[in-house]
């Protein structure tokens, strides 16, 4: 999710390019989903790269050599450890990102800056949609995998129209100005409706609390991590990471609401299968 998507414009064209965007980019990521894990990790390969070229634009890195390149490798590195099995590792790094993000901002001078956010890219992109392939890999990978994908993108349904139809109350104004507590109790309420339903739909075995929490926490994480990237941008002075998806700005305008609930699902997973 991001500002954007919460926006109270009567156009209905933005509305309608998410809607031919959403009928030709859901199909494909399903086939790739279904296709097997080593699809999956190219794909979180090249997602990384390309979001990691957004994020030196909103981050302001511009040295090719001395930043960009060694942070490429980075992310690349980052997402052959969770192909190997390092979760440990980059759950570590996932998890760490969020505050590095912040304080990075808030305690660095200008000059180490630059190297930094180099570091902190691939964490916050590599460390994070490394768990797809590893959920792909799973026994039901297909289904452990598009559970995330599809209660998230509940979320942010939900969250869009509540906040455009009664949305009123503004939860930061200063830092995305669209989201409202409106929206994003629907949000929450949207992951919960979806992952009980998905669940048991995707021939999943969790009971029915477990479902109910999980798509609460789908929720506030989905919205947590669309607040981040809102810093990210806000920071930057940007409305947009990108253009590349049309009617959703960049590409890390739309991973920010999932990547790290595929960390979540993907340790929720490891403790259900158990």
């Amino acid at each position: 999710m991001t500002s954007s998507k919460l926006s109270y414009s009567s156009n209905n064209s933005p509305l309608r390019r998410r809607l031919v965007t959403a009928v030709l980019g859901i199909p494909a990521l399903l086939m790739i989903v279904i296709a097997g894990p080593s699809w999956v990790l190219v794909l979180a390969l090249a997602a990384t790269l390309l979001g990691l070229m957004e994020f030196f634009r909103l981050a302001n890195v511009q040295r090719f050599w001395v930043h960009k390149a060694p942070s490429l490798a980075l992310g690349g590195l980052i997402i052959l450890l969770g192909w190997n099995n390092q979760t440990f590792v980059i759950t570590t790094l996932a998890v760490a990102t969020p505050l590095a993000l912040l304080l990075s901002y808030r305690l660095l001078q200008p000059s180490i800056l630059p190297w930094l956010l180099a570091l902190i890219g691939p964490m916050y992109l590599g460390a994070t949609l490394a768990h797809g392939p590893l959920l792909r890999r799973f026994d039901d990978g297909t289904s452990w995998l598009l559970l995330p994908i599809l209660a998230t993108f509940a979320v942010d349904t939900s969250a869009y129209f509540a906040g455009t139809l009664i949305g009123r109350h503004k939860i930061a104004p200063q830092l995305s100005p669209g989201k409202t507590w409106e929206g994003t109790a629907a949000g929450i309420a949207g992951g919960i409706v979806a992952t009980t339903i998905l669940i048991p739909a995707l021939g999943l075995q969790v009971p029915f609390l477990a479902s109910a929490l999980l798509g609460a926490t789908i929720g506030v994480v989905a919205i947590l991590g669309d607040l981040l990237e809102s810093g990210i941008k806000r920071m930057a002075n940007m409305k947009d990471a990108g253009s590349i998806i049309p009617g959703h700005g960049g590409l890390l305008d739309r991973l920010d609401s999932i990547m790290f609930n595929l960390v979540v699902v993907y340790h929720f997973a490891s403790w259900t299968i158990v």
